[in-house]
């Protein structure tokens, strides 16, 4: 027993020169409390030229609507001049996440990290989907349904609700700072985190999102230990706007058009059309609170956060029984082999 004590402390030595620079920092897992609510609001605009005609076809759909410009006159199906900014509206209003991170903090350092952080926004829960068009064309008249369409410029119509069913963002790279301390006792901190995230949902009676796209959550709040646990309390307060390929063109794309005189009846049209470059705006507030309990340090055998000289000491005590809390690797025997796992993680 007093050779493999020697020996334990020999290697003691020698671990304590290996140890990482953030071997004070303990590490939590930390998942994101009931009460928490977040918000956001994204707005896509895609402007829109071409024209629509009616989906009449005297082979196909013989009763199907026809367009004439003007007011008076003329006879057939023709071809409408338009311009449209399509804009496309998802939002969530006070909705309560769920989700989970490992926090890893340093309170005599400040430093801080993130990992393994997903969010599920929606939880069960759902947002909206409304699309709005800003329409100019000049007065034209239809028939089936007989309706007159006088001309306007930048008006608003309402075309779709629809909804968002997911909305999730799972951390996909570092996310490292450094926190600083508070009179308080607390330390506040703000940090980045690379994330993918996807969006399902349906509009025009058509599902759409299952791809994700790469993001950052920008988390900024404070550290706090309250009786014994690390408490995340962070804010997002995002406000983003980016440019948006123009999509592919149309061609013959249905289009239903509501009557404007008389009101309450539909014009069946078919749109062809080229969109321009576009722009999405994101505005996101959330208050997000993730109460941690401590992640289990291989080798910590008094269960203080840390592997150090009590924890060997306690490893040295149970040297050759038979299992027990210092048989790191479940073998039935504590040896070199679990004194080499309580090494590795050594902390000061």
């Amino acid at each position: 027993m007093r050779l493999n004590a020697t020996l334990a402390v020999a290697a003691l030595g020698t671990a304590v020169l290996a140890s990482a620079a953030d071997a004070a920092s303990r590490r939590w897992q930390c998942s994101i409390a009931p009460d928490s609510v977040y918000t956001q609001t994204t707005a896509i605009q895609l402007p829109l030229a071409g024209t629509w005609i009616g989906n009449y076809d005297a082979a196909t759909n013989p009763t199907g609507t026809t367009t004439i410009p003007g007011f008076f006159g003329g006879s057939g199906n023709n071809a409408i001049p338009f311009s449209m900014v399509v804009k496309p509206t998802v939002g969530i209003q006070d909705a309560h996440p769920a989700g989970d991170m490992e926090v890893a903090f340093d309170p005599a350092t400040g430093a801080f990290s993130i990992s393994g952080f997903g969010i599920d926004i929606l939880d069960g829960q759902s947002g909206t989907v409304g699309t709005n068009i800003t329409l100019t064309y000049s007065t034209f008249r239809t028939t089936n349904p007989s309706s007159l369409f006088p001309g306007v410029s930048n008006v608003t119509i309402p075309l779709d609700n629809g909804s968002l069913t997911a909305a999730t963002a799972v951390q996909t790279g570092a996310a490292v700072g450094v926190a600083t301390p508070n009179a308080d006792a607390t330390w506040t901190f703000a940090v980045g985190v690379p994330v993918d995230i996807l969006v399902q949902g349906s509009a025009f009676g058509q599902p759409f999102g299952g791809t994700p796209a790469p993001g950052v959550m920008a988390l900024a709040g404070t550290l706090a230990f309250v009786d014994g646990a690390l408490v995340v309390t962070a804010q997002v307060s995002q406000q983003d706007s980016q440019p948006v390929p123009a999509p592919p063109p149309l061609v013959n794309q249905p289009f239903d058009l509501p009557t404007v005189l008389p009101a309450g009846g539909v014009a069946r049209l078919l749109i062809n059309g080229t969109f321009s470059a576009g722009t999405i705006a994101t505005t996101v507030s959330a208050n997000l609170r993730a109460p941690g309990v401590p992640v289990p340090v291989p080798g910590d055998l008094n269960g203080d956060g840390v592997v150090n000289g009590l924890d060997l000491g306690l490893m040295l005590s149970a040297w050759g029984s038979n299992g027990g809390p210092a048989d790191l690797n479940n073998d039935g025997i504590v040896n070199g082999l679990d004194l080499g796992i309580q090494l590795s993680n050594w902390s000061a």
